[in-house]
Order: C-alpha cells, then structure tokens, then sequence
C-alpha cells in the first residue's frame, strides 16, 4: 500500500498525473480499508545525522497551509516586481496551485496516523516525515 501511494506521487511530482487524478488513484488504492476514527492532524519531521539531530515539533496542517498560501502569495508579488528571478523559480512558482495542495492535505487527514517518509542512508542519516 505504502509503495503504490509512493508510486503515485512520483507520478505527480514528474507531471505525468495530475492532482486531480493522483487523488483519485490514491482512494481506488485505499477503497477496501476502514478509515481510522480520528483524522489526522499535524506533521512532523526528524533528521538525524552523525553529529546532529533536528527534530521540528509537530506542525498542524492548518498552520502549514497557512505558510504555503503566505509564501505563495509572496512568491506571486515577486514575479511581479523583481527582474531577477531565474526562470526555473518562474515557472515553479506559476506551476504550483495552493488548492492542489489543500486537497492534498485534506486526502492525507483523512487516512490518519502514518509514516509518510521514512529513509536511512549509511549509518547514521535518518529522515523520518510522519503524518500524526
């Protein structure tokens, strides 16, 4: 399950699907379980290394569209007005849509508590992105 969800994601992120469709594959792979009885409603992120360890409190998914929607709408005003944007950061900019994103979030609450990334490389390097 954990794997197709992945595999749908990177589908996304290379442009092959869109959000719309992502969304859809994502329920057929989830229309056979019972939802959980409480949504989900924060993210947490930890990075450990070998010296160091960055483990960001739980940020809920209101406060994260919040940042998104303020950094978006910073992000337009600059394509406006600063002539120095390379046009790799224009056309990412242009291309992401903040209601893409809160379908995202609200698809994610609703399967509850999981791991969403969980990577180790070596070891001592650890990324772990959980949805709680």
């Amino acid at each position: 399950m954990k794997e197709k969800i992945g595999n749908i994601l990177k589908k996304l992120n290379k442009g092959e699907i869109t959000t719309n469709e992502a969304l859809d594959q994502i329920k057929n792979v989830h229309e056979n379980l019972k939802l959980p009885k409480r949504k989900a409603s924060k993210i947490k992120i930890y990075i450990t290394d070998e010296d160091k360890n960055i483990k960001l409190p739980a940020i809920p998914f209101w406060l994260l569209d919040l940042f998104i929607s303020l950094g978006l709408g910073l992000g337009s005003i600059a394509l406006k007005f600063v002539n120095d944007i390379d046009e790799e950061t224009k056309s990412i900019l242009e291309s992401i849509n903040s209601e893409d994103l809160r379908k995202i979030f609200n698809e994610l609450k609703k399967y509850g508590p999981f791991d969403m990334v969980d990577i180790e490389d070596g070891d001592s390097t650890k990324i772990k992105i959980s949805v709680l």
